[in-house]
């Protein structure tokens, strides 16, 4: 009986078909490389966002906090800018070092345009505050004595802005029975050394937010100083801040 003889063929895949599955996989990995890449840069973005709203929010409670427990007896050496402002407070020190009670502080709140931050500044006061001198001239800054200063940086990245805006009210002329009224506060982009504390102050922090249309969120927050605030002088204020 003659043997038969062995099939020299071997399974196997023709250029063609290779060609076509590699086609298939390289399509397939594009789509999942494109969609993870996708996913990856919009979960960078939330956190990015997610962390400037945290940030910010904790910056102005912080400030309004502040605010709220100024030091009786310093309303003459309150002081800011339209982008910055400095004022004396009783609060605990971000400065753990220095302890976590409460004790009187000079605070300054400023935006670092260059560096796209809220930078806050702190030091402890050493020394009873000066007193403002009678004849109505600037006090000398060097009778404030203060330890040393350290800065922190509230928001560390992403600042558009930090805006803040300062109320007086002119007195109104009324009689006890009359009603009160209405009236429109004096809007002043500073509030200069020695003019007392304001009636009231609006402070607004934008900072990035690539979800916005508009590319930016602001955080704004008003308050109304308990007092004892400084009464409107249109002398001693003058115009010039904006009306």
């Amino acid at each position: 009986m003659t043997p038969r003889p062995k099939d020299t063929t071997r399974a196997g895949f023709t250029l063609a078909e290779l060609i076509v599955a590699t086609t298939l996989l390289t399509l397939v990995m594009t789509a999942v490389y494109t969609a993870f890449g996708s996913t990856l840069r919009a979960w960078r973005r939330g956190e990015t966002n997610l962390e400037a709203y945290q940030d910010g929010r904790t910056a102005m409670t912080i400030l309004a906090r502040e605010l709220g427990c100024i030091l009786g007896g310093s309303e003459h050496l309150f002081e800011g800018k339209q982008h910055e402002l400095e004022f004396f407070t009783v609060a605990p020190p971000m400065d753990l070092k220095k302890g976590e009670d409460a004790q009187v502080l000079w605070v300054r709140y400023r935006y670092n345009a260059t560096g796209h931050t809220l930078v806050r500044q702190e030091a402890i006061v050493e020394k009873p505050l000066p007193l403002q001198p009678a004849d109505g001239s600037e006090l000398d800054k060097t009778r404030v004595k203060l330890g040393r200063k350290h800065s922190f940086d509230l928001v560390s990245k992403n600042v558009r802005g930090f805006d803040i805006t300062y109320y007086w009210v002119p007195p109104l002329e009324r009689t006890k029975d009359e009603p009160p009224e209405w009236v429109v506060p004096i809007e002043m982009e500073q509030n200069r050394q020695g003019w007392g504390l304001p009636q009231g102050l609006r402070a607004s922090l934008t900072v990035t937010d690539p979800n916005s249309e508009s590319g930016k969120t602001t955080f704004t927050f008003r308050t109304a100083f308990r007092g004892p605030t400084t009464p409107y002088d249109e002398q001693r204020l003058g115009s010039v801040g904006g009306l």
